[in-house]
Order: C-alpha cells, then sequence, then structure tokens
C-alpha cells in the first residue's frame, strides 16, 4: 500500500489525546486534545465552535475543508515526537509494515512572531505598486501547473492522488495551526474570547426627507463633475512633469495618506495573513523610509542654514563665471574661426549676437538675484525638515532655473538643426526620384520637373554651405546639456533610492529570515524524521523590483541614447517623474 504523509508539529509535547486538524489535502495536525478516549464528543464539539469565533471567520475562506478530528495518538515512552498516531485502524511509527504513515514535521509559528511558509517569495506583496490580483498561488507556479495540464504526453493521475500533495493549502493550513491550537485550547479552559461586533445584516431605512426638486440634472452634475476633475488631473500632472519639488510633495502627501490608511489594518489585525503582513512590512518600510529621509534631511538642512553666506557666494561665483562668462567666451571663440574651421561669417555673427545677447541678459538677471542667494539656500535647508528628498528635488529645480539661458539656446540651436537634418532628407529623395507620401505613410517614386530639381539643386548648395556652422552652435549647447542631464540624473537617482529603497525588508532580512521566506525544502534531521522548513528569500528578490526602478533610469541616461538623440536632432529631458515612482495608494480601474 502507498504511505500517508502526516504532518505533525514539532514543537507539539507529547501527549496521548485525540488530534484535531485537516485532512485534506494532506493530513496536518494542528494540536492534540488530552483525552483518554477515543470516541470523546465533546472534542468534536469544541472544534465546530471555534468555527464562530471571529478570528477564525476572517480566514476560514482560505481552505477548502473545515477543521476536524483526526485520530487518537499514544504518547510513547521515550516520549518522542511524533508519538503512536492511529487513524482509521492505521498507526503511525517507524514500523515497515504497509499501514505505515509517513511522518514530516513542520513547525507552528506564533502570530506575533510573523513567520509563515510559502513557494514563492512573490506572495509576499511588499512593493508599494504590486498590485495583489486575487490569486493565492504565485505567477510561475500557475503557468507551471498550466503547462502541465496542457501536456497531453503526461500520464494523468486519478483526483484523489492530485489532492494529496504539498500545495499552497497545506502551508496555509500550516501557518494557521497555531491560530487553531489557541482557540481550541481557550474554548477547553472556558476562556470566551471577546467577540467583536459583527455587523448587521442590514440597516433598517431612514424615513425619507422631504426635498426640494434639484434645478440641475443629475447629468449635467455628472458631466461637471466629470470636467472638474479631468482639468484638476491634467493641471496636477503638468506641475508633476514641471517642478520636481511639486511630485515630491505629492509623494509624501501620498505617504501621509497611505500611513493613516494603514494604521487600523496593521495594529489592529485579527489574524495575521501572508496578506496582512505583506501590509504590515510595506507599512513599516514607507515609515522608516520617511523616518530616516527627515532625520537626513534635517541634518544637512542644518549644514546649509548654517553655511548659506558662504554657499552663497560659492554659487555667485560659479553662476557667473561658468555659466555666464564661459559661454560668452566660447561663442566669442567660435565666432572667429575655431581650429581653422572656416564657418559661414554671416550666420556666424547673426548666431553668436543673438545667443550673446540672451546670455548677457541671464547673467544680469542673475547679478540682479545674487543678493537673495543666502535667503535661497536658507530657503532649501529649512525644507530639510520634510527630507532629503526636498532638498534633492530642490536643488533639481534650481538647477533648471539657473541653467534656463542654456535650455533656451539649446533649443533654439536644436531647432534649427533638427529643421536642417528634415531638409536633407527630403533633398535626398527628391535626388533619388522619391517622395513622402502623407496618406500612406510610406516613400513612394515620383517625377520631378526640371524646375523642382533645380530648385533642390540650389535648397542643397545653401544647405551644404550653411550645414557646418549649424552644427558647430548645436553641439557646444548639446555638450552643456548634456552635462545638465548627467547631474539631473544623479538627482534623480538619489530620490529614487531615498523614496523606495527596501530598507526595512533589508533589516527584516538579517534580523530574521524566516519573516521573508522564499520557499520550502524538507529535510532529513539527525534523529531520523522529515522536517519542513523555509528557505530565506534570497536578497536578489528583494531588490528585483528595485532593479527595476535602476534599469528604467539606466536605459532613460545610458549614453548611446542620448547620443543617438543627439545625432537626431532631439531634445534631451530628464525622466518622466511617473516612470521612477511607485504608487503607494493601489490606482482604481474604472470598469465601463
Amino acid at each position: 500500500m502507498r504511505a500517508t504523509t502526516v504532518l505533525w508539529p514539532s514543537d507539539l509535547p507529547s501527549c496521548s489525546g485525540i488530534c484535531y486538524g485537516w485532512k485534506r489535502p494532506l493530513i496536518l495536525v494542528a494540536g492534540v486534545v488530552p483525552a483518554e478516549d477515543e470516541e470523546d464528543e465533546t472534542v468534536r464539539a469544541l472544534i465546530s465552535s471555534v468555527a464562530s469565533d471571529p478570528r477564525w471567520r476572517g480566514v476560514h475562506e482560505m481552505f477548502t475543508s473545515c477543521p476536524t478530528v483526526i485520530g487518537f495518538c499514544v504518547a510513547s515512552a521515550s516520549n518522542s515526537i511524533p508519538p503512536v498516531l492511529r487513524i482509521k485502524e492505521r498507526s503511525l511509527h517507524d514500523d515497515p509494515s504497509p499501514d505505515v504513515l509517513r511522518c514530516v514535521l513542520y513547525r507552528r509559528h506564533k502570530r506575533q512572531s510573523m513567520r509563515f511558509y510559502t513557494f514563492d517569495f512573490n506572495e509576499l506583496d511588499i512593493l508599494p505598486s504590486q498590485e495583489s490580483n486575487g490569486n493565492s498561488s504565485p505567477t510561475s507556479s500557475r503557468n507551471a501547473y498550466a503547462l502541465l495540464d496542457a501536456d497531453f504526453t503526461r500520464i494523468q493521475t486519478s483526483a484523489s492522488r492530485r489532492g494529496a500533495s504539498l500545495d499552497a493549502e497545506v502551508l496555509s493550513q500550516a501557518n494557521f495551526a497555531r491560530l487553531l491550537s489557541d482557540l481550541v485550547e481557550r474554548r477547553r479552559a472556558g476562556d470566551q474570547l471577546p467577540g467583536s461586533r459583527t455587523p448587521a445584516a442590514g440597516t433598517p431605512d431612514r424615513p425619507a426627507t422631504p426635498s426640494t426638486p434639484p434645478t440641475v440634472t443629475v447629468g449635467e452634475q455628472r458631466s461637471r463633475r466629470t470636467l472638474v476633475a479631468r482639468v484638476t488631473r491634467r493641471l496636477h500632472a503638468a506641475l508633476r512633469d514641471l517642478s520636481t519639488t511639486v511630485d515630491q510633495l505629492d509623494v509624501r502627501i501620498e505617504q501621509a495618506i497611505y500611513v493613516a490608511g494603514e494604521i487600523p489594518h496593521v495594529y489592529h489585525d485579527k489574524a495575521r495573513t501572508v496578506s496582512s503582513i505583506s501590509k504590515y512590512i510595506k507599512f513599516h518600510n514607507c515609515v522608516w523610509l520617511v523616518l530616516n529621509d527627515v532625520i537626513i534631511g534635517i541634518a544637512f538642512g542644518t549644514f546649509l542654514c548654517e553655511n548659506r553666506e558662504i554657499l552663497a557666494a560659492w554659487l555667485e561665483y560659479l553662476m557667473q563665471y561658468h555659466l555666464i562668462h564661459r559661454t560668452e567666451r566660447a561663442l566669442l571663440w567660435l565666432n572667429n574661426w575655431p581650429a581653422g574651421l572656416k564657418l559661414n561669417t554671416e550666420l556666424s555673427q547673426f548666431y553668436c549676437h543673438t545667443l550673446i545677447g540672451m546670455v548677457s541678459v541671464w547673467g544680469w538677471l542673475l547679478g540682479r538675484a545674487a543678493p537673495y542667494f543666502p535667503a535661497l539656500i536658507w530657503t532649501i535647508g529649512i525644507a530639510g525638515s520634510c527630507g532629503m528628498t526636498m532638498i534633492v528635488s530642490l536643488l533639481s529645480d534650481t538647477l533648471s532655473l539657473l541653467t534656463a539661458h542654456l535650455y533656451a539656446c539649446y533649443f533654439i540651436s536644436t531647432a534649427v538643426f533638427s529643421q536642417q537634418l528634415g531638409l536633407a532628407g527630403s533633398l535626398w529623395n527628391l535626388f533619388r526620384g522619391k517622395r513622402y507620401n502623407v496618406l500612406r505613410n510610406r516613400i513612394d517614386t515620383w517625377d520631378y520637373d526640371l524646375d523642382q530639381l533645380l530648385l533642390g539643386t540650389i535648397l542643397f548648395t545653401l544647405l551644404a554651405f550653411l550645414y557646418p556652422t549649424v552644427l558647430t552652435y548645436y553641439a557646444l549647447f548639446a555638450t552643456a546639456r548634456l552635462a545638465i542631464m548627467i547631474v539631473h540624473a544623479v538627482l534623480d537617482t538619489a530620490t529614487a533610492l531615498l523614496n523606495h529603497f527596501p530598507l526595512f525588508a533589508l533589516l527584516l532580512r538579517v534580523k530574521d529570515p524566516l519573516r521573508l521566506p522564499g520557499g520550502v525544502c524538507i529535510q532529513r534531521s539527525k534523529t531520523g524524521p522529515l522536517i519542513l522548513t523555509s528557505q530565506p528569500a534570497p536578497l536578489s528578490s528583494i531588490f528585483r523590483h528595485y532593479a527595476h526602478l535602476a534599469g528604467r533610469l539606466t536605459t532613460h541616461y545610458h549614453p548611446i541614447r542620448m547620443l543617438r538623440q543627439l545625432a537626431a536632432g532631439k531634445l534631451l529631458t530628464p525622466i518622466p517623474r511617473s516612470a521612477i515612482r511607485y504608487n503607494m495608494i493601489p490606482v482604481k480601474k474604472c470598469v465601463p
């Protein structure tokens, strides 16, 4: 006969009595009630009364079968674990007979310890933007089961044999075995748990109050609310894309709303399920990040406030010398045939005079604003009370504001350069006898007239003589823009790490690895029986989702991508804030 597996709690003292637990999918013993008679009906009534407990009602939907009496166990003389168990005339011991049951020891974790068994680390949803899909089985397991079911070459087993396997339900039973045992023991001791008030099935209808007829129809009110909500969302999105500080304020407000909304669920949870433990870790990770962010921000902000005069003088020198005088000298150098490169004189002078005028005006404005630099630095330091991320965001916005003249020059030179590239492409099609078909979005063959070819030749001559000048000035400001983008990349990376670093999960992994399980395994103990143990989650799984965040930053600021953008005449922009941000509050999907 085939051996039957029984999961026995290793922390259960050896005693004689009636065993209770689950019989499906595997036989799992949750506890033992001391008794002398195998047919004690009071134990069955005791287990049945546990189903009415509010703590058990919150988790009973996770199981397909209810707890029941399993059998009678007899403690051995040596108090060995497990004792002899009799289930329907069968015995559990080291007996080589066909009726022997195979025992696997497991540990009943206390709810306060927040340890549990799981097959996959993905079941522990600790990522802010990761949403639960309502299925308890991990994605990898579901895909594997689907592939096995679709394999027509695989021998199909009976339903009974497929059910008797170590699956997610068995692990859930092992996770809540301690809760079931505690409830049974308290019922036995007569210590009734204080019942929580259950909500009524329905509330009595209130008497209708007389209301005045509405002057505006329901459809008009709904359309107005929709319009206001749409305008608000667009304005909010525009402000977030325009200012890093506004986006960071939105992140901080979202974190405050999340913490305030999760406090009742985290600290008043009756049954510690995997979902509640995930909320606990996510909640404390958010709190720890905010507290550490504020501590670092206050320390750095104090440094800025105490040294604002020195930093203001250094900032004024840096702005006037590097961003104003060096830019003017570079433009004058390009206008005087640099390195023997003979540029178009008229176009070069136009570029030089126009751009130097813009830079000079901005330098005059910076000179007027220089006395207010200490107040600016003091404001940034005071903002450190909201966190280091707020200081980094203000520095990013300040950098964008102080280098606005460079962006304006870069925008103008990029617009001219991209237009010349488009013109060169059109002339290339002209000389090949091709034309771009706007309606079909493709290149078609076309016969051009002699006048058109002559005009194209004249335009090509102008383009060939003006392109080196345009390219030279474009390269200057593209290089400056590239340097500014590198600084923005460093600030964006610092903000993303301070907002989403898995600090609490990482420290929890070091302090108590079993609170972040990454799977289970069955090992042979030194004394002989098998033991179901939990494996800690690897560090790579904790940082996997945050590696996606680093991948987005690396992809956007990749040198090859930025060089391609420059060669194609496209504007270099910082990474969108939504791409490096995880929503703490799940976004509700509108169902039509």
